[in-house]
């Protein structure tokens, strides 16, 4: 056995390139020096390069490069366009030649470089005759439009958030700065509560106004803004709406105005900025002119078509990229057919321990509009080990501290706390129950959810709870879906809470709590590894419950494989070898009904029901 020398296999593909290029162009490739390479590709890190001479259509013969980096093979080589014609005068070619030809998370063969080589050399020709042909060079640049405006920038916008939804009307926006960043909203209510669930309530609460200006087709690189006065003039290309807001917020004479252009691209909407500097701020060194906004007026008597023709003159902009903050973008950028229906949700999460924790994170990541988290618990050491909050939540109550890390994490969402049980959820907050899309219990404690259980059959069950929990060692999970129609929770559930239906059955005692050295404290061992899955399993079937609320209650469980079952101690049991195939050694996630056996609570409810 050899050893691997990266350097030999290095040298070997790459004169396997050079003899794949002789024999495809029947020509010798030109080795280009690291001084040529360098001079020809400043801003790379090539490590060799090989020059070609290719005929086109348009008589003409052009050099086009194949380039390699260090990590050739692995890393495929790309292409490029010596002779290539000014920056953003074609797309797919950058100003130093390199073409773009692959999306940007394509992967290709290593173990035939050659290969891939050839036939990035033939895309690459194919590209250059479209683009010489011109019927794809507007379209091109229209459908990418984000990508080559950002060749054009002068801030990256890192650090310029959009909250506003990018579709007509061209109108005005608000614009809050914070120490380091801005965030532009459609309203200013709207983007003072976003700033506070993210920065906290110390921000501060002044806005200014912006312009946004929606444009039928994205702009061509033409038509990328110089100064004000470019801006200005696309404006009124684009109608009277675009003009009043780039009016109205200058007329606030700001230290600058920032205009949002919006536009449909191939992937969707995008958005790109146009900063515009007051006029003061044009100034490096002290002005005998106190202030060239109102110059000749008193201050805030300056006519209005007078300050925007001093703001939106001959003066250059800063162009920028913008970051899209806005919830349709965070959750399945604008593509996600569910966000609407789950943004306009309420779910209420009753238990935020290890199972109630991580299901409440999923459906704040999946776009729940409206999150209550209700808990009485404090969080302890030995619940940081498989609980979504660590140790700096030790001591806090698990919704409080819960709801505070998910709201700033997700400030365009609305999450709240409820720190008691269940007794004081019955009592104080029925109205909250009752205006749930979706009720989700974790609590682990037959007490609470049986009064939960008889509440929610009281109100005729008119919206799903969800009720989840594990078997021991979380070899098992289950997720229960109690709807209008079926059981209720009580018919499948014995006087002390023990299901009718267990996964795994434990000879011998040996599901047995362990315990701690107190009296009465016992606890399971298992980890979050194990743990995840059933939480993924209540989480999914929570989103099945929202987006199409179940007819009939439904069970949902989640068993590990047999082999771990077994290492265990334990086995199927006779209730699930009699409903699946007791052989399959692989972990599964499986349905069943939920029937209605006619419990006591089932019964008096029908009782009430039929009484005169």
């Amino acid at each position: 056995m050899h050893d691997f020398n990266p350097a030999l296999e290095w040298r070997q593909a790459a004169l396997q390139l050079e003899a794949r290029l002789r024999e495809l162009l029947g020509q010798v490739p030109e080795r280009l020096d690291s001084h040529t390479i360098s001079t020809c590709y400043p801003t790379r890190n090539w490590a060799a390069a090989w020059r070609v001479s290719v005929g086109f259509s348009d008589g003409k013969t052009r050099r086009m490069d194949v380039v390699a980096t260090a990590a050739f093979p692995r890393i495929s080589v790309r292409t490029a366009l010596v002779d290539h014609p000014e920056a953003l005068t074609w797309p797919h070619v950058e100003g130093d030649g390199i073409l773009c030809l692959l999306p940007n998370m394509s992967e290709v063969d290593p173990e035939d470089p050659t290969a891939v080589a050839e036939n990035l050399l033939i895309r690459s020709v194919r590209l250059i005759e479209e683009l010489l042909q011109g019927d794809i060079v507007e379209r091109d640049f229209k459908e990418e439009f984000l990508t080559y405006w950002a060749y054009k920038t002068h801030f990256d916008g890192s650090r310029l958030f959009s909250l506003i939804r990018p579709v007509p009307p061209s109108r005005s926006v608000h614009v809050w700065k914070g120490e380091g960043v801005t965030v532009v909203g459609d309203s200013a209510e709207e983007l003072l509560i976003w700033a506070a669930h993210r920065y906290g309530e110390g921000i501060t609460r002044r806005t200014q106004k912006g312009a946004f200006l929606w444009m039928t087709q994205p702009p061509l690189p033409l038509q990328y803004p110089e100064t004000a006065a470019d801006l200005y003039s696309l404006a009124g290309e684009i109608g009277p709406e675009a003009l009043n807001s780039l009016d109205d917020a200058a007329s606030e004479t700001p230290d600058e105005v920032i205009a949002f252009i919006g536009a449909e691209g191939r992937g969707g909407a995008g958005l790109i900025a146009v900063r515009v500097p007051s006029p003061k701020m044009l100034y490096s060194r002290p002005s005998p002119i106190e202030d060239p906004v109102s110059k000749g007026f008193r201050r805030g008597r300056t006519p209005v078509r007078l300050v925007t023709q001093r703001y939106y003159g001959r003066n250059p902009v800063i162009r920028s990229s913008v970051q899209r903050a806005d919830a349709a973008w965070v959750h399945g950028r604008g593509q996600d057919p569910r966000t609407e229906k789950l943004l306009s949700s309420t779910v209420v999460v009753i238990g935020c321990g290890s199972i109630g924790a991580p299901v409440a994170c999923t459906l704040a990541q999946a776009g729940v509009g409206r999150l209550v988290l209700v808990d009485l618990d404090e969080l302890s050491w030995p619940n940081v080990g498989r609980h979504t909050l660590g140790a700096t939540a030790v001591g806090d109550n698990k919704a409080v501290a819960l709801a505070k890390r998910l709201q700033a994490d997700y400030p365009h969402l609305t999450i709240e706390s409820r720190p008691y049980g269940m007794n004081a959820l019955l009592e104080i907050d029925t109205e909250l129950l009752g205006a749930a899309d979706l009720i989700v219990s974790a609590t682990g404690s037959w007490a609470a959810e049986h009064a939960l259980n008889a509440w929610h059959v009281e109100q005729g069950r008119k919206y799903p709870i969800l009720y989840c929990w594990t078997e021991a060692h979380a070899c098992a999970g289950h997720a229960v879906a109690i709807a209008g129609e079926g059981g209720c929770l009580q018919c499948h559930l014995g006087r002390t809470g023990a299901s009718d239906f267990n996964a795994v059955a434990w000879p011998d005692g040996l599901d047995q709590n362990r315990e701690e050295p107190a009296c009465g404290a016992h606890y399971q061992p298992y980890g979050p590894v194990e743990l995840s899955f059933i939480t993924a399993t209540a989480a999914d079937m929570a989103l099945d419950c929202l987006l199409k609320p179940p007819v009939t209650s439904t069970h949902r469980i989640f068993t590990a494989a047999l082999s771990r079952i077994r290492m265990l101690g334990g086995v199927y049991s006779t209730d699930w070898m009699s409903e699946f195939d007791p052989e399959r050694d692989e972990a599964r996630v499986v349905d069943r009904l939920w029937k209605n056996c006619g419990c006591v609570t089932c019964r008096s409810a029908q009782v009430e029901r039929f009484s005169p």
